[in-house]
């Protein structure tokens, strides 16, 4: 026997069955064969290995001292294989998205019911992260969406512009009336500024794009992601400056409103990063698509109100 050459693995499967069950016609009925075709598989292998696995006995089988020295390896191998087989086949169909928590909440949540009727083969993951990663970690996720003002130049990965940052004011529907209604963009100066980021200077850009100069806009309160600003925005503690396409379910359902239409449009922008070898995977292409689909659907919304 070559010591390189291994067994034929059919027979080695109807060994194990054979062994397991210590019958030819239970081990045929348990892998639908004839009890002839699991003799002739068992046959082969014993030809293989030079030597006699079983003991035919009148009330049934026993195995020899070499077909006890093969079985239990025989069965490991086999159960190694089959979980190796089901970690590619999940690899395969999971795909795994890291993501800020703000796209996450407004751009692939409300829409996931759409994406797994279109794609019931994939699992998605969402890994949330306000950090990102450098560099991209393959072994985390498969492609990550990105807020970033430049795109590094990378020779492995495909950096693709999904969404141009564009901001404008939202606020609770209540603060277009009472005591100090928001009528013009120095009506601010009455109400509490909500910073959506840190270490940004998004509100005095917009504040002097909006003709207001008399403003601190370094008032107010700040937090470490929009999702937060745009929850105390809904409840009434202030104004926040917001991506458009980001707010298009809170606008149309009234819990916020854009009080004046002045629209900031800052050098950030959101980016879908994976490498290029994974590229042509059907699951990267899947998002990706279906991605852009759904963003190219809120702008045309966006532009519509």
């Amino acid at each position: 026997m070559n010591p390189m050459k291994l067994p034929p693995l059919n027979a080695l499967r109807v060994f194990v069955a054979a062994a397991e069950h210590l019958s030819f016609t239970r081990a045929a009925t348990s892998l639908h064969l004839t009890q002839g075709a699991v003799s002739r598989h068992v046959q082969t292998l014993e030809e293989f290995y030079g030597t006699s696995l079983f003991i035919r006995q009148a009330r049934g089988l026993a195995l020899t001292a070499e077909g006890e020295a093969l079985v239990k390896p025989a069965r490991d191998a086999f159960q190694l294989l089959h979980e190796a087989s089901e970690m590619l086949r999940l690899r395969q169909s999971g795909l795994r998205v890291r993501i800020p928590p703000t796209p996450a909440m407004r751009w692939v949540l409300p829409n996931l019911p759409d994406f797994q009727t279109r794609y019931p083969e994939y699992t998605l993951h969402l890994i949330t992260q306000l950090i990102h990663d450098k560099p991209f970690n393959r072994a985390e996720y498969d492609l990550a969406i990105i807020g970033m003002a430049r795109p590094e130049v990378s020779t492995d990965m495909r950096i693709e512009c999904i969404c141009r940052e564009k901001l404008v004011p939202v606020c609770s529907p209540a603060l277009l009336e009472g005591p100090h209604p928001l009528r013009t963009p120095e009506d601010l100066q009455y109400h509490t500024l909500l910073h959506p980021w840190r270490d940004q200077d998004v509100w005095d850009r917009w504040l002097k794009l909006a003709g207001v100069n008399s403003l601190n806009s370094e008032s107010g309160v700040t937090f470490d992601a929009l999702e937060y600003a745009l929850h105390a925005a809904a409840a009434g503690m202030g104004v926040t400056l917001a991506q458009v396409s980001m707010v298009n379910d809170d606008i149309q359902r009234g819990r916020l409103v854009i009080p004046f239409d002045t629209v900031l449009e800052t050098e950030w922008a959101y980016y879908l990063m994976y490498s290029h070898e994974m590229a042509q995977q059907p699951k990267i292409r899947a998002f990706r698509d279906w991605l852009i689909a759904t963003l190219e659907r809120s702008e045309a919304i966006s532009r519509s109100m």
